[in-house]
C-alpha cells in the first residue's frame, strides 16, 4: 500500500525485475496474477513440450498444477487470498474425442472442472475462468456467455457448480467476464459492439467509450474502478484507459508508441499493463496519477507486459530475457513521497566537478505540507553511489521561515560522472516513510 509522510506526490525510487523461472525442463513461462501474500500463478511449458498452469508461493518452489484428464495445455489466470486458483485447461472429450477447453479451480489437490453448457460432451461446449474473489465467485465465460460461477454452498462437483449469466435476461448477448472483486462486482466486455461493462447482482452497466466505441474492460479493484483499453481512430490504435466510474473515462496514454492496454488496478489506483514504445517494442508499464505512465523494464530483452498487481504494489507479468526467452516476471517497486531537493542551494545551474575532492551541499526543503525536521538524516543517500552524508544541520536556506535540512557529501563519493544531468536523493522519515527527490546538475571540469 502506498504511504506518505505528507500530502505530496508519490514517485518511484526503485524497480527490481525478478525472473521467476520455468517448470522443470521448460523454456517459456508467464505470470498472470498475484495475491496479497505474494503468491503467484501463471503457466510454463514443460520438458514434454506441454504447457501447464503453475502455482508459485512467495519465497517457495514452483508447483505444476497439471491439466484436466487427457489434456496437454492449461493456464492459471487468477488467484484469491485463500490460494484458490482458477484458469482453463483442455481435456479429452470422451464422446467427440476432441480436446476441449474448460474452466478449472485448483485448491492444492486435484484440478477440478468447472464445466460448460450441458450436454457439453455432445457439443464440445467450452469455458474459461479468469478471476476468483475471496468469496469463491469466479468470473469467466461459457462458450459466448459471460458468467459468474458461485461456489458458495455448492456440493462436491461434478456435477458442475451453478453460474449466472451476466447478460441476463439476454442470454444470446456474447460476453466475457475478465475480473471480479470481493464486493461481487465483475468487469468484462460485451463482444457485440465490443463494449466494456461493470456488473453486480444482475445489474449491467455499460462503460462510456473512449471514442470509437470498441473498448475492453480487463480489471476491477475493490472500489469498483475499472481498467482496460479503448479504441481511437483515425488512425486506428488502442490506448490504456481508466474508468473511475461507468460514465467517466481517462486516457492513460502510451510509452511513446501507438498502442497500450491496462490489465489490472489495485485500491491505490496503481495500474499495470503493456505499451508500445517509440522504437516499436512493447514494455510493461505502471501508472499512477502522481507519476503517470512509466516503464517497468525487462529481464534484458526487448519485450515485457504486466498482467497483475496486488495491494502492496507487487506486479507480475512476462518479460524477454537477454537470451531471447519469455519468462514469468515479478516487479518489486519502491514507492516514495516526492521531496524538493536543492543541490548547491543558491545556485540555479548547480555546477559539479566530478573530479573535485570538495564537499557538495544538498538541501531538502520544507513545504506547507512537509517538514524537513521529520527526516531521519541517517537514512539519506545521494547520487549514483548512494553516498552517505558527512554532516547535516537544520537551516532556513530559502528564507521562507521554515527549517530545511542541509547535508554535505563528498563529491567523489556520490558517483556523479561527467555528462550526468541530474542527481537523486533518497531516505526515510522518522516514521519509516520512503522519500525521494531529484534536482538538475551541470558537470564541469570534464574537458581532456
Amino acid at each position: 500500500m502506498l504511504t506518505s509522510a505528507a500530502q505530496a506526490d508519490i514517485v518511484i525510487s526503485d524497480i527490481q525485475a525478478i525472473d521467476l523461472g520455468v517448470l522443470d525442463g521448460g523454456t517459456t513461462s508467464t505470470a498472470s496474477d498475484i495475491n496479497d501474500a505474494g503468491n503467484i500463478v501463471g503457466s510454463s511449458d514443460t520438458l514434454s513440450g506441454e504447457t501447464h498452469a503453475f502455482f508459485l508461493p512467495s519465497g517457495g518452489v514452483i508447483t505444476d498444477i497439471n491439466t484436466l484428464p487427457g489434456g496437454d495445455n492449461s493456464h492459471a489466470n487468477g488467484i484469491n487470498d485463500l490460494n484458490q486458483v482458477v484458469g482453463r485447461s483442455n481435456y479429452l472429450n470422451p464422446i467427440t474425442l476432441d480436446k476441449v477447453n474448460h474452466g478449472f479451480i485448483w485448491e492444492g489437490g486435484p484440478i477440478r472442472d468447472l464445466g460448460a453448457f450441458p450436454p457439453e460432451d455432445d457439443l464440445n461446449s467450452r469455458s474459461n475462468a479468469y478471476a476468483i474473489n475471496n468469496s469463491g465467485l469466479i468470473g469467466g465465460n461459457v462458450d459466448l456467455a459471460g458468467v459468474v460461477w458461485d461456489l458458495v454452498g455448492t456440493p462436491i462437483y461434478p456435477p458442475f457448480p451453478p453460474y449466472v449469466r451476466i447478460t441476463d435476461p439476454g442470454p444470446f448477448t456474447p460476453a466475457i467476464t475478465f475480473d471480479i472483486n470481493n464486493a461481487g462486482q465483475a468487469a468484462g466486455t460485451l463482444l457485440s459492439g465490443t463494449t466494456g461493462f461493470r456488473w453486480q447482482a444482475s445489474v449491467l452497466e455499460m462503460l462510456v467509450p473512449l471514442q470509437a466505441g470498441d473498448d475492453d474492460a480487463f480489471g476491477i479493484n475493490e472500489l469498483g474502478e475499472v481498467v482496460g483499453r479503448g479504441l481511437l481512430a483515425p488512425p486506428v490504435r488502442y490506448h490504456a484507459v481508466f474508468w473511475p466510474a461507468p460514465d467517466t473515462i481517462q486516457d492513460l496514454g502510451t510509452l511513446g508508441g501507438d498502442n497500450s492496454e491496462a490489465h489490472a488496478i489495485n485500491n491505490d489506483r496503481i495500474i499495470v499493463g503493456g505499451s508500445e514504445t517509440a522504437t516499436g517494442d512493447t514494455e510493461a508499464f505502471v501508472w499512477h496519477a502522481d507519476f503517470g505512465m512509466q516503464t517497468l523494464g525487462t529481464l534484458g530483452g526487448d519485450y515485457s507486459k504486466a498482467f497483475g498487481v496486488n495491494s502492496t504494489g507487487q506486479i507480475v507479468g512476462e518479460s524477454e530475457t537477454a537470451t531471447g526467452e519469455i519468462h514469468a516476471t515479478l516487479w518489486s517497486i519502491l514507492y516514495a513521497t516526492e521531496i524538493i531537493v536543492d543541490i548547491k542551494p543558491g545556485s540555479d545551474v548547480n555546477p559539479i566537478n566530478p573530479g573535485s575532492n570538495g564537499k557538495l551541499p544538498v538541501a531538502i526543503l520544507s513545504t506547507a505540507s512537509f517538514g524537513a525536521s521529520t527526516i531521519d538524516a541517517g537514512t539519506i543517500r545521494f547520487g549514483p553511489n548512494d553516498a552517505e552524508p558527512l554532516r547535516y544541520r537544520l537551516e532556513d536556506v530559502d528564507d521562507d521561515g521554515d527549517w530545511d535540512l542541509v547535508l554535505k557529501f563528498s563529491t567523489q563519493e556520490t558517483g556523479i560522472a561527467c555528462g550526468d544531468t541530474e542527481a537523486t536523493l533518497t531516505g526515510q522519515t522518522l516514521g519509516g516513510d520512503e522519500l525521494a527527490g531529484t534536482d538538475s546538475i551541470k558537470t564541469v571540469g570534464c574537458d581532456l
